[in-house]
């Protein structure tokens, strides 16, 4: 009984040694590198996705979120939308400064006409047609401005309206004066310093109208970023908000994953890099999917060490064995991955 219990032990240390002996596995900090054979070059990963975090560009309340976890979006599908009605109040705000300063830049350029026909008739005194059209001038604005000061007078138009009116007849009264009279010096001075004026009102209207144009853009845009929306196609991975939050610029709400280019990255000992060659293809084997090899490629190997794998020992000598990163592209992928699956990579010899 004895002697049959020693064999059966043998038998299983000879049996352990030989499995043992088929694989040599060896551990990195992070991935594990594993020789499933002496000449082939076999070395286990994870695949990985780019991950794009998406945060909002104005602070506010989230007022709806039009996407879940696990959502498949497309570039430009909103993923949610910030309130934006102080916003659109702003915007209104501004546009109707803009429109009021417009009003104001047209008075101020009739101004600046008027008051130049008005030099220039002083300057050169007039003819009989220069003196009858100036009449004529002279009473239509008479005739608009009385009609426009009942319509005011009953608030039917805004004070910018019989303002332009009553500037327009003051200044047709005046060319009409000159013109019967002929001018004195001073009344050319005066014509003079009345178009430095109205030139003065308009370049400062249109200065106050390109201020006001600048901040309506500011407006529009913080409107457009307040619907945050996919950068690129891909699965929402990660949502940190919900409807009703407070949120703040660089706050991050969103994580999209990039699945359309999932990649491989190996680390790579240096006393195994002779088996690594740029733009080879390499065999991969995913354990969700058995029994199948994919198709990958090496399409960058770093010029710089990631880190040493193994200390100087009296194995190697007094120097470190550096890990080297490759990365690996999977070709012609027909099938689902997912950030981190267990891929190995076979470099071959």
């Amino acid at each position: 009984m004895k002697i049959r219990k020693i064999v059966l032990l043998s038998v299983l240390v000879v049996a352990i040694n030989g499995f043992t002996g088929c694989t040599s596995v060896s551990t990195l900090t992070g991935d594990k590198l594993v020789k499933q054979s002496t000449s082939n070059l076999t070395i286990q990963s994870n695949v990985e996705m780019t991950d794009i975090n998406i945060n909002s560009q104005i602070p506010g309340k989230v007022k709806e979120v039009k996407v879940k976890e696990g959502d498949n979006v497309k570039k430009g599908d909103v993923l949610l939308i910030v309130d934006s009605d102080t916003l659109a109040a702003q915007q209104s705000q501004v546009k109707a400064q803009i429109e009021t300063a417009n009003s104001q830049l047209n008075a101020a350029k009739a101004a600046r006409d008027a008051a130049s026909a008005k030099l220039e008739l002083a300057q050169n005194g007039a003819r009989p047609e220069e003196i009858d059209q100036a009449k004529a001038g002279y009473d239509l604005a008479k005739v608009t401005y009385d009609r426009l000061k009942v319509l005011y007078e009953e608030g039917s138009i805004p004070k910018s309206d019989i303002d332009n009116a009553e500037t327009q007849f003051q200044l047709s009264k005046d060319k009409y004066d000159i013109a019967q009279s002929g001018a004195r010096q001073e009344d050319i001075k005066a014509a003079k310093a009345q178009v430095d004026q109205a030139s003065a009102s308009a370049e400062a209207v249109e200065g106050q109208i390109k201020q006001a144009e600048a901040a309506l853009d500011g407006v529009n845009i913080n409107i457009n970023n307040a619907t945050v929306v996919a950068p690129e196609d891909g699965v929402v991975t990660q949502l940190n908000v919900e409807a009703g939050e407070l949120v703040s610029t660089g706050m991050p709400l969103v994580v999209v994953t990039d699945a359309t280019k999932p990649s491989i990255l190996c680390n790579v000992r240096e006393t195994d890099l002779s088996k690594v060659d740029l733009n080879k293809e390499v065999s991969l084997k995913i354990p969700a999917y058995k029994d199948e090899v994919f198709k990958g490629k090496v399409v960058k190997i770093n010029k710089n060490a990631d880190f040493a794998v193994k200390r100087a020992t009296n194995d190697n000598g007094e120097f470190d064995i550096l890990s080297y990163g490759v990365k690996v592209e999977l070709v012609d992928m027909d099938k689902t991955l997912r950030a981190g699956m267990t891929v190995f990579v076979d470099f071959g010899k």
